[in-house]
């Protein structure tokens, strides 16, 4: 004979809250902090390891505009003009005294293994009165990037890696919304806004920490460089990108002058 047990149903309203936990309806959320890599462990950004530089040297310079520089780049206001303002005066090309450029990312290539990131890391844009800022910014590889919508209007935050394909298609309607975004391919990520034609900006994401923008006066320097010979780049978003050989001696300077246009 065989023998059956009768379990006692579960009322529905308990089956309801079960399938809801289940569901992860119940789930705590919890904020997550990126810890940062400690010496002789792997960066995030692809292998870039963090070790103690003896003997460093460094690589100094400048990125200097060659010829007449171009008027400033003005742009009537025609759409929100009561956040946006009544004109905007574009950041796409600034020349200092002594013709620097300004807004130039410098960096060299070769070195896997080498100084902590220091102040390379996740970054923020903010968008006020209807301009980026900063117009450019080094973010360390596989970081966030936090976009921030301080206007009571509506944006939408298009970015392009290399100019050519879209990363992310962002709509920030509300004033004080926040979104990180994480951005991992190495390399230069425009910001536009298909509602504000004329906003613009650069990120470029690093795959180390051996990477400059240059200063008002077209200046960079960068230190802790492990001894040996390596290319270095100038990038800039209107003239493209310059390159030199630079050979860094242990404890010693190496310098690379670039010009552009």
């Amino acid at each position: 004979m065989i023998s059956m047990r009768i379990r006692p149903m579960v009322p529905a309203a308990s089956l309801a809250v079960l399938l809801l936990l289940g569901c992860g309806g119940g789930e705590e959320k919890r904020e997550t902090t990126r810890a940062r890599p400690v010496a002789g462990a792997p960066a995030a950004s692809g292998g870039y390891t963090i070790a103690a530089v003896s003997d460093g040297g460094s690589v100094t310079g400048s990125v200097k505009f060659e010829g007449t520089p171009p008027p400033a780049e003005k742009v009537e206001i025609s759409k929100d003009p009561e956040v946006c303002g009544q004109e905007k005066i574009l950041e796409t090309v600034e020349v200092g005294a002594g013709g620097g450029l300004k807004g130039a990312v410098v960096w060299v290539d070769g070195i896997s293994k080498g100084k902590d990131w220091g102040s390379i890391g996740g970054g923020t844009v903010d968008q006020k009165e209807c301009h980026y800022s900063p117009y450019i910014q080094i973010v360390r590889a596989g970081d966030n990037l936090d976009i921030l919508n301080s206007d009571p209007v509506l944006h939408n935050i298009h970015a392009y890696f290399k100019d050519t394909e879209t990363l992310f298609n962002l709509a920030q309607p509300t004033k004080g919304m926040k979104t990180p975004k994480k951005l991992e391919k190495t390399g230069p990520v425009h910001l536009k806004c298909d509602v504000h034609s004329w906003m613009s900006a650069w990120v470029f994401v690093a795959g180390h920490p051996y990477y400059a923008v240059t200063g008002g006066d077209g200046s960079f320097s960068l230190g802790d460089v492990p001894a040996g010979t390596y290319k270095a780049h100038a990038w800039h978003p209107k003239y493209g990108e310059k390159t030199a050989d630079v050979t860094v001696a242990a404890g010693g300077s190496a310098t690379a002058s670039f010009t552009m246009p």
